[in-house]
């Protein structure tokens, strides 16, 4: 496997994992010290999956293509779908 499909691997399961630690965590089923334990990892896991994005938005924003010249833009996702 090279680089890029390791880091998107990682970010997979990087997310499914904390959408496991979320479901487990809202089911109330957890005693308080796993509770804790998963809230700890899920924060890990929220610092992991932030530092990826940030990652990808400046990519984006590097490659950002104005005519036939490439030209750094600040990254603005679209507001509208929150």
């Amino acid at each position: 496997m090279n680089k890029k499909s390791d880091r998107k691997d990682s970010f997979d399961k990087a997310l499914a994992r904390l959408e496991g630690i979320v479901q487990a965590m809202e089911s109330g089923n957890l005693a308080l010290e796993k509770m804790m334990e998963q809230y700890e990892e899920g924060m890990r896991l929220i610092s992991f999956c932030s530092a990826k994005l940030n990652e990808v938005e400046k990519k984006i924003e590097i490659l950002t293509k104005k005519g036939d010249k490439m030209v750094a833009e600040p990254f603005e996702p679209d507001r509208s779908d929150t």
